[in-house]
């Protein structure tokens, strides 16, 4: 250990690889710990069927990018996690070079590095099940290296990248704006910076921009009601109706997420730079001070909307990610201009970082491999996709062109185990109907259920009398799926019947 250390001392750029190997594992052990999937993961499998404008309560980048990788490795846990993981390092990536624009020392980019992994939101929550928030961090990375490349080295290009960075972000998550928003605020009081603001390449980046966000944003005029409720409902969730209550409740939980997201970056940076850390508030720069008003005006910018416009009482750690990511670009600002030793400081954050993220990764595969033989059962160990393949391998029966199941897990299932059918999911509602051509050929409809003889799921009849298929006098049977690890002790029910047999 001595010996890694004084290496990484040496040479911080070898965190560079490690932070790469570690999302090459990640990839890896995803793939091999379990075909169960997670609400998010779901859900990209069965959107990445369809290429449209608008998806629902969330923009379209992340879905844009899974679709494209999707038709590249067709739908497989691989086609999610290499998205999700590759986002992640690129997030890593750009804010290193962010920071290294505005860091003298060099090792000190590579701490903040470090320090945005340690960020919940990257190493914790990103593993196990999130999407567009993975899609707006990076956006938010890109950004703040755009950003600050056009205030630095101010060049056409720069200002034409800046517009990409804020269009990619307004496509990735709505709450991406107020990272832009809150950055113009902040400059405003340098003079120097102030004029960046003002100069005629501004507009390159304005049009720009608008041309990325031009597509989606004509979906949202046109279907505001489908775009905005889902979050706001989803941000009101625990409301009890009085608005005064419900807003202090808000503002709780905005300190305590914003907490929950700040401690663990505090944690190891302090482990890194010891007594440093606590000299290096007294230092500051144009950099600390632009950086540090940013980050508080995007929270006060989330209290004044979420909380006080939009009557938030749920703020997560999540949706909070993109304005904490500027704590360690600004940590590490402090410590170069206070002269710390960015190396020695740099490899000593290393280890409870690294410590903190593979063990998450051994966390989740133990999981995956311990809670089903001790009765517990989670999504990710859900055998949906070996049920939809015990069901298709019955004698005589033909590819089913489209395959109908309530359940988001189950509908996931059914696209890795058959990636040619159309698998539908009802409560998808902005997804095209299926042609006629495929609704007349063989399909299957499959459930869960403790009693899966018992008959059809009421939804799935609604389904499928809506779209003209029989729903009465079906053959319905049932499978007993054993979990994974469990040696086959415990077992899922799934019951199926084939359409259109004949």
């Amino acid at each position: 250990m001595r010996r890694i250390h004084e290496a990484l001392a040496r040479r911080p750029e070898l965190l560079l690889w490690l932070i790469a190997a570690y999302y090459v594992i990640a990839v890896s052990v995803r793939v091999l710990r379990s075909e169960g999937v997670q609400t998010d993961e779901a859900e990209q499998l069965l959107l990445s069927q369809f290429l449209l404008l608008g998806y629902g309560r969330q923009p379209p980048l992340f879905n844009w990018l899974q679709y494209g990788l999707v038709h590249l490795f067709g739908p497989t846990i691989f086609a999610l996690s290499i998205l999700k993981n590759g986002l992640l390092f690129l997030c890593c990536l750009f804010y290193g070079l962010a920071a290294r624009l505005v860091i003298r020392d060099r090792a000190l980019s590579f701490a903040s590095m470090l320090a945005l992994i340690a960020l919940p939101s990257i190493s914790v929550l990103a593993q196990r099940d999130l999407t567009h928030a993975v899609a707006t961090m990076f956006a938010v990375s890109f950004f703040l290296y755009a950003f600050l490349l056009a205030l630095t080295r101010p060049s056409l290009g720069a200002y034409l990248l800046t517009g990409v960075a804020v269009g990619l972000g307004c496509i990735s998550k709505y709450n991406f704006v107020l990272v832009p928003l809150a950055a113009i605020v902040a400059i405003l009081p340098e003079a120097e910076l102030r004029r960046r603001l003002f100069d005629w390449r501004i507009l390159a980046t304005i049009a720009v921009a608008t041309l990325i966000c031009l597509p989606h944003g004509l979906w949202v005029l046109n279907n505001l009601q489908t775009a905005t409720a889902g979050t706001i409902n989803s941000m009101r969730n625990d409301a009890t109706g009085d608005p005064v209550f419900d807003r202090l409740t808000g503002l709780v939980m905005l300190v305590a997420s914003t907490l929950d997201s700040v401690l663990p970056i505090l944690a190891a940076a302090l482990i890194g730079f010891r007594r440093h850390l606590f000299r290096a508030w007294r230092s500051s720069t144009v950099w600390t001070r632009v950086i540090g008003r940013a980050l508080i005006l995007c929270l006060v910018f989330v209290g004044l909307i979420g909380i006080g416009g939009l009557g938030a009482s749920t703020i997560s750690q999540k949706w909070l990610s993109p304005f904490v990511m500027l704590l360690p670009l600004y940590l590490c600002l402090k410590l170069d201009a206070s002269g710390a030793d960015g190396a020695r400081g740099t490899a000593r954050m290393a280890w409870p970082v690294f410590i903190l993220a593979f063990g998450f990764i051994l966390y989740l595969v133990a999981g995956n491999m311990i809670s089903p033989s001790l009765g517990r059962t989670a999504k990710e160990n859900l055998p949906a996709a070996a049920a939809v393949r015990e069901a298709l391998a019955e004698p005589g029966r033909p590819a089913p062109a489209f395959i109908l199941s309530g359940d988001a897990s189950v509908a996931a299932g059914a696209r890795l185990a058959a990636p040619d059918a159309l698998v539908i999911l009802p409560s998808f509602r902005e997804a095209p109907e299926p042609e006629t051509a495929v609704l007349q050929s063989a399909g299957l409809v499959i459930w869960t259920s403790s009693d899966a003889v018992a008959g059809l799921p009421e939804p799935l009849a609604a389904a499928l009398q809506s779209r003209g298929l029989p729903n009465t006098g079906l053959d319905i049977r049932s499978l007993a799926v054993p979990y994974p690890y469990t040696g086959g002790q415990t077992k899922a029910v799934f019951g199926y019947a084939w359409i259109n047999r004949d």
